[in-house]
C-alpha cells in the first residue's frame, strides 16, 4: 500500500519542529513496512498532542497494516474528526478503503482529499488506479489530464493521457498525444554494449500502431510500420502486423511473401497455414492439393501441413496420406496420435477408409512384421517393423473402437497391449477411460490408480488418478493421490484452494453433489467464484506496473481479459453447478428431506431400518472425523502462517470470511443465491443454452414473466429444437393459463411475444395438450425429447403417472440417442422425484433394461461396489448373454466423443 501524501500540516495542527521530525520519521517507518517503530513514534507525538488528526489517521493506517482492523478504523476516523480539513487523513481513509477492497468509498475520500490539496501528485496517481479498475473511464481521462498537466516531463504522464483517450475511442486525440511525445524520443541514447536493445520504445511503437490499426487508419499504419522497423524488437509481432496490414489493403503478393516466412519460423502453427489459403484465395481441392503436397515436401517433419491436407482429400488419395501419417505415428511410437486425427472421425467415409486400414495393419504386422501387404518375406524388399508398432496399433486400436462406441474390441485390443507390455502407463490409463465411458467410474479408478502406482513422479497422471477417483466419489482417496505433489505442513485441499487449482474444485464439487452433501458442493462453487474475484482484483497492482514498464499492448489485453473473465468455463461449470443444487434446495428444503428419511424408516421393515441406522450412523461418523482432520489441519496452518508472520514487516491480507457448507444448503432465500452465479452467467456465457435454461427455471419460481419470455426468446435463437426448451414453454403456458395477470399492459406484452414464438395465433392460444402431442410426434425417435415430453404430461395431467413414466421407460431401439447419457439422467432424474412419485417395481425394471444393454455402468447395479473388488482383473467384460449388440457408450463424460457417434459396418 502507497504511504499517504505529505505535505505541509495545515496551522490549526501544526507541530512544533521536534514532533514534525518524529512525524516525518513516523511515515518513513511505514513506508519500510516497520510498524512497531511507527506505533512507538506515533504514541510519542499523541502523548503531547493526542488529538493531531494525522498522526491519529497514520497511527490507524500502520494498524490497518498489522491486521488489526478494528483499532484502524476508530483511529482514522478519530483523525477524520480532529482534521477534517486535511488531505492526509483523507487519503489515508482512502488507503483504508481501498485495502477492504471498497473501491467506490475509496473514490469518494480521494475525492475528497482533492478538494483540500487539488495538485496532490500521490493523490491523484492513487485515484487513477481506482478509476481505471472501477471502468471509470471517463473521469479515468480527466484525472490523466490533470496528472498531464502537473508533470508534462515524465513519460507516464503522456502515456497514461493518450491510453485514457484510446479506451473512451478517441483515437485521434490518442494518437495525436502519442505522436507529439514520440517526437519528444528523438534523441534517445545509441544502443550500448550494457543496453543494445531498446525495449521500452520497441513497446511503445507497437502501442502506437495499434490505435492506428484500431482507428481504421492502415494505410498510415503499414507507413508507421515501415518508417519504425528497426526500431521493433518483437519481429514476430511486427511480422504478423504487417501481413495483417497488406491483406486489409489488399498487397496479397507481399502478405504470402510474409506467411511463408512466418511458416518457415514455425512450420507447426496451423493458423498460418490457414492464413495462406486466404491470402491465395485458394478454394479448390486441387489447387489446394498442389499447395500442401509443396509444403510437406518442404517440411517433411512438421505434422500441421499433413493434418491439414486430411481435411480436404477423400477416396484414394485421403487413403493414401493418411496411411502414411499413421504409419509414421506407429512407428515413433506416439501416444496422441489418435487425438491428432480424431478430428477425421466425423465423416463416416473417412471413419471406414481408416478402419480398413488399421485392420489391414494388424493383419500384415502379426503375419509379417510390416504395414504393406507381402506374399513372402524372403522376397520382400519392406522390413520388418518394431514390435512397438504393433502395441501401439493396438494402442490406437482400443481407442479407435472406444470412439466409435464398440467397448468389446476395445477391451479386446487394450488387453491384448497389456498382455505383452504389462508396464506401459498410457495402456492401464486408457483401460481405466475405456471402463469410465462404460460407466464404470469404481473400476475406472482403481485401473487409473494402478498406472499412478507405475510411475508416482508424473504430475499429469497424478492428475488424472485424483480426477477419476473424484468421479468414483472417493474423495477422501482422492485428497491422499493429489497430497502427493502439495506442500507439506498442509492439507491437500487447502493447498490446492490456495494454488486455485479449479478443475479439482469443479470435480469436487460435483462429487459432493451426487453423495447429495449439497453444502459442501456449494462451497467449492463459491470458492471458485472467489478465485475469480481475485483475478479481476490482482489486476490492481499492474495499472500502474505497465505504464511504468511500457508493456502497453499486453495491459489492454489483459484489460480486455477482466471484462469477460466470469465468462471462462470454469466459472460458468461452477456457476452451473451452484444454480442447480439452489433450484433443489428450494423445490426440496433439507428439513423436508431429513422428514422422508424418517418417513421411508417408519416404511421398512425392522431388519432394514437397523442397516439404514448403521450406515448413516457410520457416515455420520466419517463426516466428524473428516471435519476434525480439516480443523487440525487449519491449526497447524494458522500456526505456520503465525511463526512465519512473527516478523511485524509482513503486511497481512484481507481475511476472507469462512465459508460454512451448512449455513449455505439451510440458507432462508435460495432464489436470490442463485441470482449471484446466474446473472454473470447470463452477462458472460449467454451462447450456451444452459444458461437460459437455468434462468428460466429460477424466473419461473420467482415468477418474472418478462425475464422468463427472455430466456425462452434466446433459448429458441440458439436452438429451436432443443428439447428443454419445450418443456420450459409448456411450463410457462401453464402459467399464464392457470394465473391471473392483472397488468394489462403486462398481459398484452406476453400475448404478443407468445405469437413470435408461434403458441398464439389470432386471439386463441394453442391447447397444450395438442402441443405436447405433435412435439412427440416431430421426435418419436428421440429419447431425450420423450423424457421432457413427459415432464409435460404430468404437469397437465399428475393423475396419469403410470402411463406417463411407462411411456417414459419404453426403451427402443430405434431412437437415435438411446446411450448410456441420456439414460442415466432419466433414471437419476426419476429417482429424484422429478416425474413425481414412481414405484419401485417401474423403477427397478428400468433400472435391469439398462443393466442389461449396460452391464458394467455403476448406476444401474444393485451393489455398484462389487465392480470395484474386481477392478484388479484385466478380462473385458462380455456381453456374450446380450441378443443384440450394445447401444454406443457416448455419455459420461463431455469431452469424450463430441456428441454423434458414427457406426461402421464390419464384415
Amino acid at each position: 500500500m502507497p504511504p499517504p501524501t505529505q505535505s505541509t500540516q495545515s496551522p490549526s495542527q501544526q507541530l512544533p519542529t521536534r514532533e514534525n521530525s518524529q512525524f516525518k520519521k513516523l511515515v518513513r517507518f511505514y513506508e519500510q513496512k516497520q510498524y512497531k517503530k511507527g506505533l512507538t513514534a506515533a504514541r510519542e507525538i499523541l502523548k503531547k498532542f493526542p488529538n493531531h488528526g494525522e498522526t491519529l489517521a497514520m497511527k490507524g493506517l500502520i494498524l490497518n497494516s498489522m491486521g488489526r482492523k478494528e483499532e484502524a478504523l476508530e483511529n482514522i476516523r478519530n483523525g477524520i474528526k480532529n482534521s477534517i480539513t486535511s488531505h492526509v487523513v483523507w487519503h489515508v481513509y482512502g488507503l483504508w478503503q481501498r485495502s477492504e477492497r471498497k473501491y467506490d468509498e475509496a473514490i469518494k475520500a480521494y475525492k475528497r482529499a482533492l478538494q483540500c490539496e487539488k495538485d496532490s501528485l500521490t493523490i491523484l496517481r492513487d485515484l487513477s488506479l481506482l478509476q481505471i479498475q472501477m471502468r471509470d473511464l471517463d473521469g479515468y481521462k480527466e484525472t490523466r489530464h490533470q496528472l498531464f498537466n502537473l508533470k508534462p516531463g515524465q513519460r507516464q504522464s503522456w502515456v497514461g493521457f493518450a491510453m485514457s483517450y484510446h479506451l473512451l475511442g478517441d483515437y485521434d486525440m490518442a494518437q495525436s498525444v502519442l505522436e507529439e511525445f514520440r517526437k519528444t524520443q528523438q534523441d534517445r541514447p545509441a544502443p550500448s554494449p550494457d543496453k543494445p536493445y531498446d525495449n521500452e520504445h520497441s513497446e511503445y511503437l507497437l502501442y502506437q500502431n495499434l490505435v492506428l490499426r484500431e482507428s481504421g487508419q492502415y494505410e498510415d499504419a503499414l507507413r508507421h510500420i515501415q518508417v519504425h522497423e528497426k526500431d521493433i524488437y518483437n519481429k514476430l509481432a511486427l511480422a504478423e502486423i504487417k501481413y495483417d496490414l497488406y491483406m486489409r489493403l489488399g498487397t496479397n503478393d507481399r502478405a504470402e511473401t510474409i506467411l511463408r516466412d512466418l511458416i518457415e519460423r514455425n512450420a507447426e502453427n496451423k493458423k498460418y497455414y490457414y492464413m495462406l489459403e486466404e491470402c491465395l484465395h485458394f478454394t479448390d481441392i486441387d489447387d489446394k492439393t498442389k499447395l500442401y503436397e509443396n509444403l510437406i515436401e518442404k517440411y517433411p517433419k512438421a505434422d500441421a501441413p499433413k493434418q491439414i491436407s486430411l481435411q480436404f482429400l477423400t477416396g484414394e488419395p485421403f487413403a493414401k496420406s493418411v496411411g502414411s501419417y499413421l504409419q509414421r505415428g506407429l512407428q515413433k511410437g506416439v501416444p496422441s496420435l489418435f487425438q491428432s486425427v480424431k478430428f477425421l472421425y466425423a465423416t463416416s467415409e473417412k471413419v471406414h477408409i481408416i478402419d480398413t486400414l488399421l485392420r489391414t495393419y494388424l493383419n500384415n504386422l502379426t503375419k509379417y512384421g510390416t504395414f504393406e501387404t507381402s506374399s513372402g518375406i524372403e522376397n520382400s524388399t519392406k522390413e520388418i517393423e518394431p514390435p512397438t508398432s504393433l502395441l501401439w496399433l493396438q494402442y490406437y486400436l482400443a481407442q479407435h473402437y472406444d470412439y466409435l462406441g464398440d467397448i468389446n474390441k476395445a477391451f479386446e485390443y487394450i488387453n491384448q497391449a497389456l498382455c505383452d507390455t504389462p508396464t506401459l502407463v498410457e495402456l492401464y490409463m486408457f483401460k481405466a477411460k475405456i471402463f469410465k465411458h462404460a460407466g464404470d467410474f469404481q473400476t475406472a479408478a482403481s485401473w487409473m490408480d494402478e498406472a499412478q502406482a507405475l510411475d508416482t513422479a508424473d504430475r499429469f497422471v497424478n492428475c488424472k488418478c485424483t480426477k477419476y477417483l473424484l468421479r468414483a466419489n472417493q474423495i477422501n482417496n482422492a485428497l491422499e493421490i493429489a497430497g502427493k505433489f502439495t506442500r507439506e505442513n498442509s492439507s491437500p485441499a487447502d493447498y490446492l484452494r490456495e494454488m486455485q487449482c479449479m478443475w479439482f474444485e469443479i470435480e469436487m464439487a460435483r462429487a459432493y453433489r451426487r453423495l447429495k452433501k449439497y453444502g459442501e458442493a456449494l462451497k467449492k462453487c463459491h470458492e471458485i467464484d472467489r478465485h475469480f474475484q481475485e483475478f479481476i482484483e490482482d489486476q490492481f497492482d499492474f495499472h500502474s506496473y505497465c505504464l511504468r514498464k511500457m508493456v502497453l499492448c499486453a495491459y489492454v489485453d489483459m484489460l480486455n481479459l477482466e471484462d469477460h473473465m466470469k465468462g471462462h468455463r470454469f466459472f460458468r461449470q461452477a456457476a452451473e453447478i451452484a444454480v442447480e443444487i439452489y433450484i433443489r434446495l428450494y423445490d426440496h428444503p433439507l428439513s423436508e428431506q431429513d422428514n422422508d428419511t424418517n418417513d421411508n424408516l417408519a416404511n421398512m421393515s425392522a431388519g432394514e431400518a437397523k442397516k439404514l441406522k448403521n450406515k448413516l450412523r457410520k457416515q455420520q461418523l466419517r463426516e466428524q472425523q473428516e471435519k476434525q482432520k480439516q480443523i487440525e489441519a487449519e491449526r497447524r496452518k494458522k500456526e505456520f502462517q503465525r511463526s512465519r508472520n512473527k516478523d511485524d514487516g509482513e503486511e497481512e491480507k484481507v481475511k476472507e470470511e469462512e465459508i460454512v457448507a451448512e449455513k449455505l444448503e439451510h440458507c432462508e432465500k435460495p432464489l436470490e443465491e442463485a441470482m449471484r452465479f446466474l446473472q454473470p452467467l447470463e452477462d458472460f456465457s449467454g451462447n450456451f443454452i444452459q444458461t437460459h435454461y437455468l434462468g428460466f427455471e429460477v424466473y419461473y419460481r420467482r415468477r418474472k414473466y418478462l425475464l422468463m419470455l427472455r430466456c425462452l426468446k434466446r433459448m429458441k435463437k440458439l436452438d429451436a429444437n432443443n428439447a428443454k426448451l419445450h418443456s420450459c414453454l409448456m411450463k410457462f403456458l401453464k402459467l399464464v393459463e392457470s394465473e391471473s395477470i392483472a397488468d394489462e399492459r403486462l398481459r398484452t406484452l406476453i400475448d404478443e411475444e407468445l405469437k413470435t414464438l408461434g403458441i398464439k395465433q389470432g386471439d386463441s392460444i394453442k391447447n397444450i395438450e395438442e402441443l405436447n402431442e405433435n412435439f412427440i410426434k416431430n421426435h418419436s425417435n428421440s429419447l431425450s425429447h420423450r423424457a421432457e415430453a413427459v415432464k409435460v404430461m404430468l404437469l397437465i395431467n399428475p393423475k396419469n403417472n403410470l402411463k406417463a413414466i411407462e411411456f417414459l421407460t419404453t426403451l427402443n431401439s430405434n431412437f437415435i440417442d438411446q446411450n448410456l447419457k441420456v439414460c442415466s439422467s432419466i433414471y437419476e432424474n426419476m429417482q429424484s422425484g422429478d416425474y413425481g412419485s414412481i414405484e419401485f417395481s417401474i423403477l427397478e425394471k428400468y433400472r435391469l433394461e439398462c443393466h442389461r444393454l449396460w452391464p458394467q455402468a455403476n448406476l444401474f447395479q444393485i451393489n455398484p461396489s462389487s465392480t470395484f473388488n474386481q477392478s484388479q482383473s484385466s478380462a473385458p467384460p462380455s456381453y456374450s448373454s446380450i441378443s443384440s449388440p450394445p447401444p454406443p457408450y457416448s455419455s459420461c463424460d463431455s469431452q469424450t466423443n463430441g456428441g454423434e457417434v458414427v457406426s461402421i459396418n464390419q464384415n
